[in-house]
């Protein structure tokens, strides 16, 4: 990437944390990147594609890297089932690592996430599956074979609590200095992980055991 891209790129994601995308202003992206707007419609072409090339800069990295755990793990084990708590740590602990420790430690793209989902713009949805289809794809599998694969209902509930823990862990994460009364540190990554990896391996089991009303399990 060209020291333009970056320079765009970095004071888009400022701005979509500060205003979130439907309050995003291009004029102040290119006053903090100290560029001009042709860079951005010569670079992005528009605003949407601007936040997608944001989100996918950070975003592919981190699905790709957290694959490669788990296809590696998955063929030292000569490719039987991984324990659930280890395939849950792949999944959160990157993604965490890398979002809760920017400079400044601010949680801006956090917030960015945060942000986005929570508007509903109307390409979301569509960006949401493209960036993340492979990956659930993968991980869907691995929890399925590690829990001994409970049925497609159960496992539909258990891999969209999952995401919804995830992302609302990320998205709300200042609320744990109130809940803790401050004795939690928000910097603490390796104590968020091992919670979360905690809970969605307790969930996710619990839900294997509830009865389908109606469906086959």
């Amino acid at each position: 990437m060209n020291e333009t891209k970056r320079k765009i790129i970095e004071a888009a994601e400022v701005e979509f944390a500060e205003n979130g995308y439907g309050g995003a202003s291009i004029r102040e992206i290119t006053a903090h990147a100290d560029v001009n707007v042709a860079a951005i419609n010569y670079h992005f072409g528009n605003k949407e594609s601007l936040y997608k090339e944001m989100i996918r800069n950070r975003i592919e990295p981190l699905n790709r890297k957290r694959i490669d755990m788990l296809e590696k793990a998955l063929e030292e084990n000569d490719n039987f089932p991984l324990p659930l708590e280890r395939i849950i740590d792949f999944l959160v602990r990157p993604i965490l690592t890398e979002l809760m420790t920017d400079d400044g430690n601010d949680f801006r793209f956090l917030r960015v996430i945060g942000r986005g989902l929570s508007e509903g713009q109307t390409f979301m949805k569509d960006f949401h599956h493209e960036l993340l289809k492979e990956i659930v794809a993968k991980y869907t599998a691995a929890i399925s074979d590690s829990l001994r694969n409970p049925g497609f209902e159960k496992l539909a509930y258990g891999m969209h609590l999952l995401s919804c823990t995830i992302l609302g862990s990320m998205m709300q994460h200042a609320r744990l200095e109130v809940v803790s009364a401050g004795r939690i540190d928000l910097n603490d990554v390796d104590g968020l992980c091992e919670q979360l990896v905690a809970y969605i391996s307790g969930g996710l089991r619990a839900v294997t055991e509830v009865e389908m009303r109606g469906l086959e399990s």
